[in-house]
């Protein structure tokens, strides 16, 4: 799987298996910025301290903490597959999971590029392709439809609104992906997808309550 990151990228070879972290952190980016159940994303949150299996303290810092609409704070290790079994993360994150205080967080989990689905590498393509070329001045135009929504609305409703034409629906992307919208139900990005406006950023990520969770295939 190949996706445009402009962001700076580390590759890892191992064994002819080639990913790319940087990219890979991207798509948890998006994925947690889309679904709906994630109210709000945090980047890079203050490292969590632990005490590893030979006694010495550590500190590991996760790329991301999501907030639930239910109000659980989830903290999220990216790391390629590859990378798990060599890094250790997957003890790291039982150690962290059984000494974390409750007042920090609620789960602990990793993410890797297996296990995103489907419909994660089709919306991370298209919020990668249209915010690659930012354009404020389409932005805006759809800025002000957006104050005006009431209930669910559809893309292709919107960008018919905004009179971008074919310019619309990457219009629409980018204010799903800065938080302005949100998605009904976490699905494939196309004129069908219903939105509804959303004051914050919003997303998902499948939990499991257990002391190194991962995400799980969907």
């Amino acid at each position: 799987m190949i996706i445009h990151s402009a962001m700076p990228l580390r590759t890892f070879d191992l064994r002819g298996e080639v990913c790319y972290e940087g990219a890979l952190e991207r798509c948890c980016l998006v994925v947690g910025r889309l679904r709906p159940d994630i109210v709000k994303v945090t980047e890079h949150p203050p490292a969590v301290t632990y005490i590893d299996d030979d006694g010495r303290k550590r500190r590991h810092i996760f790329n991301f903490r999501f907030t639930t609409s239910d109000g659980k704070r989830v903290l999220v290790a990216v790391k390629p597959s590859a990378l798990i079994a060599i890094s250790g993360l997957d003890r790291i994150l039982e150690l962290i999971a059984a000494q974390i205080s409750p007042a920090m967080a609620d789960y602990v989990m990793s993410f890797t590029e297996k296990k995103l689905s489907r419909i994660d590498t089709f919306n991370v393509q298209n919020v990668n392709m249209a915010t690659r070329d930012p354009c404020p001045e389409n932005d805006e135009v759809l800025a002000r439809v957006i104050r005006k929504m009431s209930g669910q609305v559809s893309i292709g409703e919107l960008v018919e609104r905004s009179g971008l034409e074919g310019y619309g629906f990457d219009a629409v992307v980018r204010a799903l992906f800065a938080g302005q919208l949100r998605l009904v139900e976490y699905c494939m990005l196309d004129i069908d997808t219903l939105l509804m406006r959303a004051p914050r950023r919003r997303g998902d990520a499948t939990l499991q309550r257990t002391s190194a969770s991962a995400l799980t295939n969907r």
